[in-house]
């Protein structure tokens, strides 16, 4: 019997929702999802994302969190004010890709307007 060892690639979401869970700290910029969500998305730890309520939008940092539950996103309370989400609400995950590379364009562009060139 011959076995295919050929790996099938199946594609990842580029985004994906999840449920509000409040975290119990106050601060901001910092969400904690379970790790297999990292596992199933382009997703890194530490690497921003955008976090979406309708038209609200916060960036932020995930963290990966074995004992989060998975299907749900812990967000710090005072993101939840800004998206304006409560506890069971649903928000989409978004990751933002080459932020690094836009921020450079970015510069650079303003660099030449500024000096006229």
């Amino acid at each position: 019997m011959k076995m295919n060892m050929e790996r099938k690639d199946t594609p990842r979401p580029e985004s994906f929702s999840l449920r509000v869970k409040m975290s119990p700290i106050s601060g901001s910029g910092i969400a904690r999802i379970n790790r297999l969500h990292l596992k199933n998305t382009e997703l890194e730890e530490g690497k921003p994302v955008m976090i979406i309520n309708g038209d609200r939008k916060r960036i932020m940092r995930l963290v990966a969190d074995e004992m989060m539950e998975r299907g749900k996103i812990s967000i710090r309370r005072k993101d939840m004010g800004k998206l304006r989400v409560s506890e069971g609400d649903e928000v989409t995950i978004q990751p933002l890709k080459n932020v690094g590379e836009r921020l450079s364009h970015g510069l650079s562009f303003l660099r030449k307007s500024g000096d006229g060139r």
